[in-house]
């Protein structure tokens, strides 16, 4: 059975995941025209980031209470295939976290002027917030899936 740390850690990953889908449907939406179905899957994209941070905090809290620590160390067997691959974590692992703070702020000014119908203030916006948002739900997923495969996730499971 699976801890409550890794079955935190999978959900924030399966949230990431659902987060890209509805950030792709959105981008194929207005690429085709269809501005009622973009703003459809981009409000699923924001509703599923912000339930994605809330379970990533919990996490954090969980971590905490259990391990007295806010982060689960990358430590994959030495013997495995993983234990080569630290440095292409952090060159993955660091922009992801650096990106993530950065974009949130505009991409909740994003969706404000989508609200107020400030469409091409909006649309010069969105085309950096758009790739950051992307890569930071897509680099998400593989940031968890070495540590989920590495066994460092197993390790630190409480």
């Amino acid at each position: 059975m699976a801890s409550t740390t890794e079955l935190l850690s999978r959900t924030v990953a399966g949230l990431n995941a659902l987060a890209t889908v509805f950030l792709l449907v959105g981008i194929v939406r207005i690429k085709a025209g269809d501005r009622e179905g973009h703003g459809r899957a981009m409000k699923r994209a924001v509703l599923t980031s912000a339930l994605f941070l809330a379970v990533y905090l919990a996490s954090k809290v969980h971590l905490w209470v259990a391990l007295g620590r806010t982060n689960v160390t990358y430590a994959p067997d030495p013997a495995s295939a993983w234990a080569g691959l630290k440095g292409l974590y952090l060159l993955i692992l660091i922009p992801h976290v650096i990106l993530a703070i950065v974009v949130t702020p505009f991409v909740l000014r994003a969706v404000w002027l989508a609200k107020v119908g400030r469409l091409e203030e909006h649309k010069r916006l969105t085309r950096w917030v758009f790739p950051v948002w992307l890569y930071v739900s897509v680099t998400g997923v593989v940031v968890w899936a070495f540590m989920e495969f590495s066994g460092s996730l197993a390790k630190a499971a409480v």
